[in-house]
């Protein structure tokens, strides 16, 4: 360690541009890294239902009703009345397909498990609370389509899903059951008030089931929800069809041969646009403008870590295949080509951890100032358990992710040329001495 020192203190006047460029690099990656690693992390976080054998399919209106009334009431009533009906066929013809366990239709008040909806003010003790609301049609497979399971004691998936309808029943994530009323098995048949901030109006609602927990939004840490049989299908909204296949079966093949045959699970009024994995689009679906702009915001914090890394990796290589005679003269006293990478790579090592050092320290007043901040959850609707939420552990997570990603980009800046350099051969490497 003492001879690595020396070393990089004897070629101070070149190292010291390398720590500067160390820093700023350092510094950038921070910046970049941070959302993306916390985004990404609430991404991949348990969603609480089972979407390995779930399929989704767009339903498209294919006749329009422009008869059975006189007045535009009369003929919105009729159209509504005769969707519905085709929908219920439609979910026949969906049942009768082999490997179809169970069908639900979604609409676009909601039914998606990740979809955040409209947040309700609930009174928590001295709390006021958001939740993320979800609604479900009546009459629907929604629990068992989706495979949200109920906690012990509260009712089947099928009896929340069939038996309770109307915004009168509501029913909650376990996590949310446990704030409210201290327990899951304390908060079926209990009262609770939501009060809709946007026009003030409040309704009294009973909790008639528990669920395990749901992660509402995939873009952001959320397991509070409440579910509701109050969404409906008409011939106003551009609904969408989850089909859940039974163990066993081939998902792939499935949507394959049903895509076929789309014309026979058609009705007279409406068709499927064609089924797809619920995995494939379940982060776009739901809020296709957020996931663009996050895709694009990964894209160009990547395109512009790249660059910087690349950089430095030519910075380091240059700095590497000068040091060329002296590598010539240590093998000539009896230095291995090991020693001499090793050396190299040490000093390269060194001089990465004391700029990331100084690096925490910058960016730790950084934060202090207000000028910049940890990325956090941006919408919370609960308390954030996880280490995103933990300061301190937070910027460790962080720090050891950007000093890894720095290390590895120096060490390839040293090791090829360094190893090329070990091969050559004396005479050549002190040609010039």
């Amino acid at each position: 360690m003492k001879q690595i020192l020396n070393n990089l203190w004897s070629q101070r006047a070149q190292n010291v541009w390398l720590f500067a460029e160390l820093v700023v690099v350092c510094f950038v990656a921070w910046t970049q890294l941070d959302p993306i690693v916390v985004r990404l992390f609430y991404r991949n976080l348990p969603v609480g239902f089972d979407m390995e054998q779930l399929v989704v399919a767009d339903v498209a209106e294919i006749k329009s009703v422009q008869d059975g009334g006189s007045t535009p009431e009369e003929i919105y009533d009729r159209a509504d009345e005769l969707f519905k009906a085709q929908a219920k066929l439609l979910k026949e013809h969906l049942l009768a397909q082999e490997g179809v366990e169970s069908v639900s239709f979604l609409d676009d008040i909601g039914g998606y498990p990740r979809m955040q909806q409209h947040l309700v003010e609930q009174p928590c003790g001295n709390d006021t609370i958001f939740i993320p609301w979800c609604y479900f049609n009546e009459e629907e497979d929604f629990f068992e389509t989706f495979g949200i399971h109920p906690v012990p004691g509260s009712p089947s998936q099928h009896e929340m899903s069939s038996s309770f309808h109307g915004i009168a029943h509501v029913i909650l994530t376990r996590s949310l059951a446990k704030k409210m009323f201290g327990s899951p098995e304390a908060a079926i048949g209990k009262q609770m008030v939501a009060g809709w901030f946007l026009d003030g109006e409040e309704f009294h609602h009973t909790v008639v089931g528990v669920v395990e927990d749901v992660n509402a939004d995939g873009s952001m840490y959320s397991t509070w929800m409440a579910f509701s049989a109050n969404g409906r299908v008409g011939n106003t909204m551009h609904p969408r069809i989850a089909i859940r296949v039974k163990p066993g079966v081939n998902m792939q093949r499935f949507i394959e041969e049903v895509n076929y045959h789309i014309e026979e699970v058609s009705t007279e009024y409406l068709t499927l646009s064609g089924l797809m994995p619920y995995s494939e689009v379940e982060t776009s679906t739901y809020d296709r403008e957020g996931e663009y702009d996050f895709n694009l915001s990964i894209a160009t914090a990547l395109f512009f870590l790249i660059n910087l890394c690349l950089g430095v990796i030519g910075t380091f290589w240059m700095q590497t295949k000068r040091r060329t005679e002296e590598s010539g003269i240590m093998r000539a006293f009896g230095a291995t080509k090991g020693r001499i990478m090793g050396m190299f790579l040490a000093e390269g090592i060194v001089l990465t951890t004391f700029s990331m050092f100084i690096t925490c320290v910058l960016y730790l007043n950084y934060v202090k100032t207000g000028l910049g901040e940890l990325f956090f959850n941006p919408y919370p609707t609960q308390p954030d358990p996880t280490w995103v939420a933990n300061k301190p552990l937070h910027f460790l997570i962080i720090s050891g992710i950007v000093y890894v990603i720095i290390l590895i980009v120096v060490s390839i800046g040293i090791a090829i040329p360094a190893w090329n350099i070990c091969r050559t051969k004396i005479v050549a490497a002190l040609r010039d001495e």
